[in-house]
């Protein structure tokens, strides 16, 4: 019953839209959280983002815990999983983003973050092979990320930076393997055990690569900030892992597109800025991004 309903095609579409949206506001969020900490200091950030996995990790498993009347603790057999996914998208994922983002522009940080679709068709495809690679998928794919790439034309520079850019693509294919190793191991552990655990697990990683670096924020100050985000990424990841083990992976991924798009409605609506972004060239994005995604999911009817 519970296999039906997360692998139905309303929950899965309802259910990474919301995954989306909750990134997308994420942006916003975060740039609020600047006001609190020195947003070009790389241990600083870390320092952040770890404690708050550390929090998103804990509240997970407290809430399992408590459904359970016992404390939830993963399988053995997951232990390998979750560490390769919390060194893969905890770790390197957000340590590469922001090192690379700091010798790059935000722009092309937010294009290359959209190539983590195509990562994730191919991986799954070419290495894994868990799915079919088809010229559907692919156009899909384009189609979406000419939408990307129309979004953030006005502030595109074309100069190559290849340290920043190459991190920030590090960043990217780590994490779209991540994605892959979730599906695999979630498999035989109840998703939401696995992720809370290796966000508990990455955080931790995290927190002291920026405490041994002598990392620092305004902690009284960015508590509500604090507390917010790391709620919405222990929401957010969860029914994410979730959504990966009852669903192919890509055609979950294939929603990524629509997280940068609405960090920057988000950011219209809660900080009156636009990021750049026009508003022909974000309708005619959200265009391409919604086209792309209803290619992907259109199934020819039998006659």
């Amino acid at each position: 019953m519970i296999k039906k309903m997360m692998s139905s095609k309303a929950f899965a579409i309802s259910g990474a839209l919301f995954c989306c949206a909750l990134w997308g506001i994420s942006t916003p969020i975060v740039k609020m959280g600047y006001a609190y900490i020195d947003e070009t200091h790389i241990p600083s950030l870390l320092l952040w983002v770890g404690l708050q996995f550390i929090v998103a990790g804990l509240v997970t498993i407290g809430i399992c815990s408590i459904s359970s009347k016992k404390l939830v603790l993963p399988r053995k057999e997951s232990l390998k999983g979750i560490s390769i996914v919390s060194l893969l998208q905890t770790v390197l994922q957000y340590a590469l983003m922001y090192i690379g983002l700091s010798m790059t522009t935000s722009v092309k940080g937010a294009i290359f973050k959209s190539t983590d679709v195509f990562f994730v068709v191919l991986i799954a495809s070419l290495i894994f092979r868990l799915e079919k690679l088809t010229a559907k998928k692919l156009i899909s794919c384009v189609i979406g990320f000419l939408g990307i790439i129309i979004m953030n034309l006005d502030g595109l520079s074309l100069q190559i930076n290849p340290i920043g850019d190459g991190l920030v693509l590090l960043s990217v294919l780590s994490y779209s393997f991540s994605v892959i190793i979730t599906k695999l191991f979630a498999q035989k552990e109840d998703p939401i055990t696995f992720c809370g655990y290796q966000m508990g697990l990455g955080g931790i990683v995290l927190t002291l690569i920026g405490i041994l670096l002598n990392g620092t924020f305004d902690f009284v100050g960015m508590l509500p900030i604090f507390i917010g985000l790391s709620l919405l990424y222990a929401v957010s990841y969860v029914l994410w892992t979730v959504l990966l083990k009852y669903n192919p992976a890509s055609s979950i991924t294939i929603y990524s597109f629509m997280t940068p798009v609405f960090g920057v409605i988000f950011s219209a609506l809660l900080l009156s800025e636009d990021g750049g972004v026009g508003a022909a060239n974000l309708i005619i994005a959200l265009v391409l991004v919604c086209a792309g995604i209803l290619l992907w999911g259109y199934e020819k009817k039998a006659k």
